[in-house]
C-alpha cells in the first residue's frame, strides 16, 4: 500500500540527523531514488516527479515519487504519483518519462515494464483531474509497444520525451541498434495515443557513445536544437552526451557534441 503523507513526514524526521543525508538538494523521504521525471510548472508551482523505490534502499519496484515547490529550493512531499499495477503493462515498475500539458490536461508519459528482467518495455499514459494530486492510468495502456525493426532487438525501448510542434506531438525514445550503437527513435502523434514511427532522430556509435542510450531530452536553445542522452556500454561507463545542431523537417543534424 502506498505510503501516506504522514508516513513521509515520519520518515523524514527519523532521518533528519543522518550526517550523510543531502540537505540542500531534494531527496526522497527514505529509500531509493534516481532519475527526476516530468518536471513541470503548473498553477504557479513547480512539480518534481522522480524514480522511487519506497520499499528499500535498492533499485526495485519503481514508482513515481512527487514533490512540489514555489521556488525550486524548498520542497513538500505529495502523494506518490504512479504505483505499479499488478497484471498490467507496468506491473514490474513505472520507469522514466515526462509530463506535458495536453490542452489543459496534465499528462504523464512513461515506460511501463514487465518481465523477470524488465525485458518488456512499453510506453504508457496517466492523467490528472485534480491539479496533479492524483493520477489515473489510461485504460488502454500501452500506447506504444512496437520497437522499430531496424533496432534488431526487443529489449531496450524506454524513457519517452514528448513535445508539441505545430499541430502534432512528437516523442523521442531511447534505444539501440544492434552492432551499431545507442539510438533515439522519433515518433509523431495527433493525440498522444496513436503514434507513427518516423525514423531515428540520431544514432551513435558503440565506440564513442555506447551500445545503448537512455533518458533523452530534445529541445531548442537559441537558434539551435540540443539532444541530451545517457550512453553506456562495454568500456564506456554511464556518461551524459549532448549534441547541438539543426532541426529541420523532423531531421536533426548535429554540428558539435
Amino acid at each position: 500500500m502506498p505510503a501516506s503523507l504522514q508516513d513521509f513526514a515520519e520518515q523524514r524526521r527519523a532521518l533528519a540527523h543522518d550526517a550523510h543525508r543531502p540537505v540542500y538538494h531534494f531527496v526522497a523521504p527514505a529509500h531509493w531514488m534516481n532519475d527526476p521525471n516530468g518536471v513541470i510548472q503548473w498553477g504557479g508551482r513547480f512539480h518534481l516527479f522522480y524514480q522511487h523505490n519506497p520499499l528499500s534502499a535498492e533499485f526495485g519496484l519503481m514508482h513515481w515519487g512527487h514533490a512540489v515547490s514555489q521556488d525550486l529550493i524548498h520542497w513538500s512531499d505529495l502523494p506518490t504519483a504512479l504505483t505499479p499495477t499488478p497484471d498490467s503493462p507496468d506491473e514490474r515498475g513505472c520507469w522514466s518519462g515526462c509530463s506535458v500539458d495536453n490542452g489543459g490536461v496534465p499528462t504523464l508519459v512513461y515506460t511501463g515494464v514487465r518481465g523477470a528482467r524488465y525485458e518488456v518495455q512499453t510506453q504508457c499514459l496517466a492523467t490528472s483531474s485534480d491539479d496533479l494530486i492524483t493520477w489515473e492510468k489510461y485504460a488502454d495502456n500501452p500506447v506504444l509497444s512496437e520497437i522499430p525493426a531496424e533496432s534488431k532487438q526487443d529489449y531496450d525501448f524506454r524513457d519517452p520525451y514528448v513535445w508539441r510542434e505545430g499541430e502534432s506531438w512528437y516523442l523521442v525514445l531511447a534505444s539501440r541498434i544492434v552492432g551499431v550503437g545507442g539510438a533515439a527513435f522519433l515518433y509523431r502523434s495527433p493525440d498522444l495515443i496513436h503514434w507513427e514511427y518516423l525514423h531515428p532522430l540520431l544514432v551513435g556509435s558503440i565506440e564513442k557513445t555506447g551500445s545503448v542510450w537512455e533518458c533523452p531530452s530534445f529541445f531548442p536553445l537559441g537558434d539551435k536544437w540540443v539532444l541530451v542522452v545517457a550512453g553506456k556500454g562495454a568500456g564506456i561507463p554511464v556518461t551524459v552526451f549532448y549534441f547541438i545542431g539543426e532541426y529541420v523537417n523532423q531531421r536533426f543534424t548535429p554540428e558539435s557534441e
